[in-house]
């Protein structure tokens, strides 16, 4: 007799669950990433424009040059000051996916550990079942030899 576990399509059921929680938390992982990224660019982008505005008064330039430039620096600094706002919206985000995941986890894990103990049952009943039906062989086989 073979084993069925009685709750298989609970396990599967768990299983897509966790598969799903992963996938929704690496998902928010990369997105977090690329904010990170994103952010990384904007502040190299912020120096580098100040490094150049620096070297270029040295050398001399118009009032609106300058208002440009300053103007860029001023959207590069929002911009990070944004990309702040969002990297903790990702974080709570991941924090939270990353949660579900825990969960879903260890939904699936109580399942599986359940199945592998009624297999555990099922298996040492198969081996007493066995054991019994060698111990009649050996009584009747005994019997007969009297």
């Amino acid at each position: 007799m073979s084993f069925h576990f009685r709750f298989e399509t609970l396990l599967k059921v768990r299983k897509i669950k966790e598969n799903i929680a992963q996938q929704e938390f690496s998902k928010a992982q990369r997105h977090r990433f690329n904010l990170e990224n994103l952010k990384n660019l904007k502040i190299t982008a912020k120096n580098e424009t100040i490094k150049e505005l620096t070297s270029r008064m040295k050398a001399g330039m118009s009032a609106l040059q300058m208002r440009q430039y300053h103007d860029y620096i001023t959207f590069l600094g929002d911009s990070i000051k944004q990309l702040d706002k969002n990297l903790i919206s990702a974080d709570k985000q991941l924090d939270l996916r990353r949660g579900e995941m825990l969960k879903a986890k260890k939904e699936h894990k109580a399942i599986e550990r359940l199945r592998e103990i009624d297999e555990e049952r099922h298996n040492m009943k198969q081996r007493k079942s066995e054991m019994r039906f060698i111990d009649e062989i050996a009584i009747l086989r005994h019997g007969e030899s009297l």
